[in-house]
């Protein structure tokens, strides 16, 4: 497992915020080399238009755009829709997000509040 938090205060669209948050992901497993990927994420919308083969025209474009010219970078990469109830670890996160400035990640770990709502998640 894998987790990072990186502020984008800039953005006002949850649309965008969604989409950021992907491509921040997907960036991240880029950076630690990994070849296996799968992104999970509770908009509907974004996922469907990653897994698309059709041109995007919405605000999004030009970060789904950036996420599927970074595809070939993998082996495989799959991108799943998981309700928010399945997404319990990423809303943990961004509860916490406002006590690091910066960006900050961990790989093997995560704080205590995402790890304990994972093994939830898992029974």
């Amino acid at each position: 497992m894998v987790a990072c938090i990186i502020s984008h205060s800039d953005v006002n669209d949850a649309f965008v915020a969604e989409a950021k948050a992907c491509e921040s992901a997907v960036l991240f497993a880029i950076e630690l080399g990994f070849k296996f990927v799968q992104v999970e994420g509770d908009s509907l919308t974004v996922i469907r238009k990653l897994s698309s083969d059709s041109l995007d025209k919405s605000i999004i474009q030009p970060i789904i755009i950036d996420i599927k010219a970074k595809l070939q970078l993998f082996e495989k990469i799959t991108f799943s829709h998981v309700g928010r109830q399945g997404n319990a670890a990423a809303h943990a996160l961004a509860k916490i997000h406002t006590q690091f400035q910066l960006p900050r990640y961990w790989v093997k770990e995560a704080p205590q509040e995402v790890e304990q709502v994972t093994i939830a998640d898992l029974r």
